[in-house]
């Protein structure tokens, strides 16, 4: 039993450093393809069209990523902010109607769909953007005034309500929060299929088979104490939570050369290496592989740390067991047997 612990420990531990890398390239071209930020605009850009039908879907996303790139929503030059609050998109949106806003962000906008922002406010009961978001502040300060205990957020939000009572706000406050639920469930989505890609990416450049790795640790006994040992030393390590390995993912270069020596991570030093290499692996196992990464780094060390318990329990359960039988053992020898290794005779035997 334990020798399964040990080889599933060895793979976990495998898995656990290799998903790493995973994680930092999926953060990377989640990253550089600002996907949480293209999300909350399509997001927003819906919104707009849930409270005005009439304005079209070239210039919705154009009003969302004039606010995505506001100076105080975007996340550093030319990346769309990745995160929103209601009473901010609320405010934001009077702002540009009214043309309180940086000239930077009103060449963005453009005169045409700022004149469609303003029509749609009127529609919707906002017939002067400026003078209510002047009321709202107003009555915000003086909520900060009476009541001090609020919360900002909630302050703001109860002066937008008062100063901007009508079907404008009353729509957002409607739709707004299932918005932001459904463009969180789709950047998880498509966060998934970029990890999933990122895992066959390397997945396939360390030409890492599963199947060929779990036939090693069955029979090399050096090399699943090894990695067992490594594995012990990681659950040592990592005692919060699995957001650390995040931390930890740049600080295993020491782990990773291991891997590299023990010839479980195959390193190419030439294209032809690695084509040539392609003879000894496994299709199959190389799929398994990918699916296995794509569960995460917080997934294997979760699975790090509940086997090591496992392990554990086991040998010590192991240790009172052999303990049990040598004792029983020791009391089934006769008294000339108890002499011979070295044990004195019964309590109820005598010398002659």
């Amino acid at each position: 039993m334990l020798v399964s612990i040990d080889i599933l420990l060895g793979l976990s531990e495998v898995m656990l450093l290799t998903s790493m890398a995973v994680t930092v390239l999926a953060q990377f071209v989640t990253g550089v393809l600002n996907s949480r930020g293209r999300h909350l605009l399509y997001g927003l850009a819906r919104l707009l069209q849930q409270i005005d039908p009439e304005v079209e879907e070239e210039a919705a996303r154009r009003i969302a990523g004039t606010i995505l790139m506001h100076p105080m929503i975007r996340d550093g030059m030319g990346r769309y902010g990745s995160t929103i609050h209601r009473e901010e998109f609320t405010k934001l949106l009077m702002d540009l109607a009214s043309g309180n806003i940086p000239r930077e962000i009103a060449e963005r906008l453009g005169d045409e769909t700022r004149a469609i922002l303003m029509a749609s406010l009127e529609k919707n009961g906002v017939t002067d953007p400026k003078a209510v978001l002047e009321n709202a502040r107003l009555l915000a300060l003086e909520l900060e005034i009476d009541k001090p205990e609020l919360a900002s957020n909630i302050r703001q939000s109860m002066a937008l309500l008062e100063a901007a009572k009508g079907q404008f706000v009353a729509k957002i406050n409607a739709w707004f929060d299932q918005s932001i639920d459904r463009i969180g469930e789709r950047f998880t989505l498509s966060t998934r299929i970029i990890t999933v890609a990122c895992s066959l990416v390397v997945a396939c450049a360390i030409q890492l088979d599963t199947i060929q790795l779990i036939n090693r640790l069955s029979i090399d006994t050096e090399l699943r104490s090894s990695l067992v040992q490594k594995a012990v030393e990681m659950g040592e390590k990592v005692e919060t939570t699995p957001e650390t390995l995040y931390q930890l993912s740049g600080q295993n270069k020491e782990d990773i050369k291991q891997l590299l020596q023990l010839g479980i991570v195959n390193v190419p030093k030439s294209f032809e290496d690695w084509r040539s290499n392609w003879v000894s692996v496994s299709p199959l196992g190389i799929a398994f592989t990918v699916m296995l990464l794509s569960l995460g780094a917080p997934f294997w060390y979760n699975a790090l740390k509940n086997l090591l318990e496992l392990r554990s329990s086991l040998a010590s359960q192991d240790d009172a067991q052999r303990k049990e039988r040598q004792t029983t053992q020791s009391t089934d020898k006769s008294p000339a047997e108890q002499a011979m290794f070295g044990r004195k005779p019964g309590a109820g035997s005598q010398d002659s």
